[in-house]
């Protein structure tokens, strides 16, 4: 609705273009003010009459011509100027985007005069903007900007009614009540006129970034490799697989023991239900609606937290022989429903098609419609109608027929019916499994879960449905699961390490022949089987890391961020990189049994992927050090803007979310140019080094959430002192200095990238001195200080110290 406002104002600006374009040239102020400035504030730009006041009284400033205000609250203050006064600015055609007031000077004696003037009105009124115009043209700056000349100040400027069509959505933010009022153009007007950092020194190497070298061995266990991982992922549903692979974090027990509890009452309550006719929803009997009303059963987490394994475990292992009697069905949201309006018909079409394909019950067949709808039918017949049965049979099928279908029509309530009518013909009860809907927008989890709640109560059914804990907290917060009480559980990331020792003996025993087969896979070569037991030794090398707890794992923890699918990925992806020597790992494990993957290696692995440099498109950590200016103090933005979300506590009430406008307020207040910051911040939640809330993803930019991820930690608190990071860095950093920049130059060898690394971390260390914040100078200092000892270490194993 919010952008009809601006499409109306537009389309009533160029119906109106005329009165601007027509205002003569000698018009004097006052014919100016009621022509021109009069129909634009009140008449396209959604400014009421009585929150203008003109002539307002500004001490010995004098009179300001305009005041608007909202709430009371001096908002904008406008000097109009005869229409001869013009704020001419010798440019063929302005930019979008705000100039300087220097430039402004520079160009218009009289525009200058005028912002200063009307600066000195807003500034004793306090109002938060202001602006000039002659009826023509209109500028706007804001009042005041701590620690920055007049000369350096930003200002909107829009030389002519051409202009202002032109560009009539900044218009609209620049002098709008609505957009005025929610100060959305103060970032651009806070802005840092900067110049562009200098190229980084991999813009002089041909062809970056090129790709690393791989041996025969590592393109044939790539390949093995993905298919072992295909064989396991088909096998994910089996008992199986859940029975060898899934881990329990403790706080699952409790969980597990309350459902078998909830299985256990389902089951006794159905046993009462299959006693008594079910003649509709609200009419049950005195015993049945002295029941508790049955509630979902929500498992809340995060995407790839294990919600699905839970579910799995629970149905194949835990609570096995309690659901074998029930009817189960799974409803699996993963890339349907389209919409949130199409909800229903997708569930009660999966419904009706699992009930056909796994339990042979055609709920449309004539002979089981009728079965279900008996009481109706028995009582449709003492109807009168019904009573001239024996008299007009034919008459009586076609009403029958009608009853019948208009039954059908609503899908919900007939199949209420149906439950009900196999809990007391077959003595089972009914489960149902909505999964994946984490992954899906939040209306859609909203209203599934609204079904899930109406499904359980008029069912009668053990409904499970797995949502993010973000919608659910906002759903109750917004009103629309206030009335619903469901039981709730959290699903916790189990020990990933021990889930990556089950996943590789799972494998290693694919790659062993135990599972394997040769129709597992489409495609399947034969002379796979010549290569897999090198597979199966390299997996027992894992097995054994990933029980030890040491090594590569807690690499791999981080980097996923708790999510169990893109844990086992990254792991695959390291044992397969060109980066790391896997004939040597297994001439190791031959000779000594077992070889554990250092972090530095799987850092490097992880750091190039498939190239020789480092690629931050590919790669899953990014450039911490790299800018977009000439500020030699934005090689800390990023490491600011993590250290910040570092020290928000995540058991406060916030969760350990901060409002972007806070993180923005600091980091401009640290001297970072406004585009910077928000170059940054979609760097850093595009790579997942921070999140938002949920509950501010509808919001606008200003009010969005972000709370650090575990690999921002990670960057932040172990990779910035790394020296194989920042080796890579070194050449995908603009470098200011021009004497350092000379030393960072492409090579292979050891001595060399350690001598650049060096060159690197000093021109860092001269870097911090201009941060003005003693908390991240004191960090970076510590974080150098590991880094130092860091290459010492380097520079002593290969015999250079």
């Amino acid at each position: 609705m919010k952008n009809d406002y601006i499409d109306i104002a537009f389309s009533d600006f160029k119906k109106q273009k005329s009165v601007f374009t027509a205002l003569p040239v000698d018009a004097n102020e006052a014919k100016t003010r009621l022509q021109s400035i009069d129909t634009m504030l009140f008449d396209i730009l959604d400014w009421e009459k009585e929150e203008v006041d003109p002539e307002q009284y500004c001490r010995a400033k004098g009179y300001a011509d305009y005041v608007c205000s909202v709430e009371g609250q001096r908002l904008l203050v406008i000097e109009a100027k005869r229409s001869e006064k013009t704020f001419t600015v010798n440019s063929e055609a302005l930019e979008n985007r705000p100039y300087s007031f220097g430039f402004i000077a520079s160009e218009s004696k009289d525009a200058a005069d005028a912002l200063q003037q009307a600066i000195g009105y807003a500034a004793t009124l306090g109002a938060h903007y202001v602006a000039i115009t002659n009826g023509h043209q209109w500028l706007l700056t804001l009042t005041f900007v701590e620690g920055k000349d007049l000369s350096e100040r930003l200002v909107f400027v829009f030389e002519s009614p051409e202009a202002i069509e032109n560009r009539f959505r900044s218009f609209w933010q620049c002098f709008s009540k609505e957009k005025l009022t929610q100060h959305s153009i103060d970032e651009t007007l806070l802005d840092i006129l900067l110049r562009p950092a200098p190229p980084k020194a991999s813009s002089k190497i041909t062809g970056y970034p090129k790709l690393a070298t791989r041996n025969v061995f590592q393109n044939e266990l790539s390949y093995i490799l993905d298919y072992v991982w295909q064989v396991m992922a088909q096998d994910e549903g089996s008992s199986d697989f859940v029975n060898n692979c899934y881990v329990s974090p403790e706080n699952h027990l409790d969980a597990i023991a309350l459902v078998k509890e909830l299985i256990v009452k389902r089951s006794a309550e159905d046993a009462i239900i299959t006693k008594h006719e079910i003649q509709s929803i609200d009419k049950l009997p005195q015993q049945l609606a002295q029941l508790p009303s049955e509630k979902p059963f929500v498992i809340l987490g995060h995407v790839g937290r294990g919600k699905t394994s839970f579910l799995k475990y629970l149905r194949h292992v835990a609570a096995s022989d309690l659901l074998s009697s029930f009817i189960q069905l799974d409803i699996n949201f993963i890339d349907r429903p389209d919409e949130s309006s199409q909800i229903p018909t997708y569930v009660y079409d999966e419904i009706e098609r699992q009930l056909l394909d796994l339990y042979d019950i055609d709920i449309c067949e004539d002979r089981f419609v009728r079965g279900v709808l008996n009481p109706e039918l028995q009582r449709l017949k003492k109807t009168p109608r019904g009573m001239l049965a024996k008299e007009d049979p034919d008459s009586y099928k076609v009403y029958e027929l009608e009853n019948i279908e208009r039954i059908l029509e609503d899908r919900h309530a007939y199949l209420t019916r149906v439950f009900h009518h196999l809990k007391k013909g077959r003595r089972c009860s009914v489960a149902i499994f909505m999964d994946n809907l984490d992954r899906r927008k939040v209306d859609i989890q909203e209203q599934a879960f609204l079904r899930a709640s109406a499904m359980a109560r008029d069912w009668a059914s053990m409904t499970f449905i797995c949502l993010r804990p973000d919608t659910f907290h906002r759903s109750r917060e917004g009103g629309v699961l206030d009335a619903i009480a469901p039981t709730t559980f959290t699903v916790s990331n189990p020990d990933l390490s021990l889930v990556l020792k089950r996943r590789y003996a799972y494998a290693k025993s694919i790659a062993d022949g135990k599972r394997l087969t040769s129709a597992t896979v489409d495609g399947y070569n034969p002379n796979i089987t010549m290569k897999l037991p090198d597979v199966s030794t390299l997996l027992a090398s894992c097995e054994f890391a990933a029980r030890k707890r040491h090594g590569i794992i807690p690499l791999l923890e981080a980097v996923s961020n708790g999510n169990i699918r893109r844990l086992l990925d990254i792991a695959k992806n390291v044992l397969c990189s060109g980066h790391l020597d896997t004939k040597k790992i297994l001439d190791i494990i031959n000779k000594d049994g077992s070889y554990v993957i250092p972090d530095f290696e799987g850092i490097k692995a992880l750091l190039y992927g498939e190239y020789r440099h480092y690629y931050e498109i590919e790669s899953p950590f990014i450039n911490l050090f790299d800018i977009t200016h000439d500020q030699r103090a934005e090689h800390f933005l990023s490491l600011s803007c993590l250290h910040y979300l570092s020290r928000i506590s995540p058991d406060g009430p916030s969760r350990g979310f901060t409002m972007r406008r806070d993180l923005t307020t600091y980091l401009s207040g640290l001297g970072f140019s406004l585009q910077a910051i928000d170059d940054t911040l979609r760097r850093l939640e595009a790579k997942h080094l921070i999140t938002p809330s949920i509950l501010s993803e509808e919001g606008d930019n200003h009010h969005r959430r972000f709370r650090l991820t575990s690999l921002g930690n990670f960057h932040l608190h172990h990779l910035c002192h790394v020296f194989q990071y920042l080796d890579a860095m070194s050449l995908d950093t603009p470098i200011l200095d021009a004497t350092q920049r000379q030393g960072m130059v492409d090579t292979i060898h050891i001595n060399e990238r350690v001598h650049r690394t060096k060159i690197f971390l000093s021109y860092l260390d001269d870097s911090i001195k201009e941060i003005g914040d003693q908390i991240i100078s004191s960090f970076w200092l510590n974080q150098s200080k590991a880094a130092h000892s860091e290459i010492a270490e380097v520079e002593k194993r290969i015999g250079t110290a």
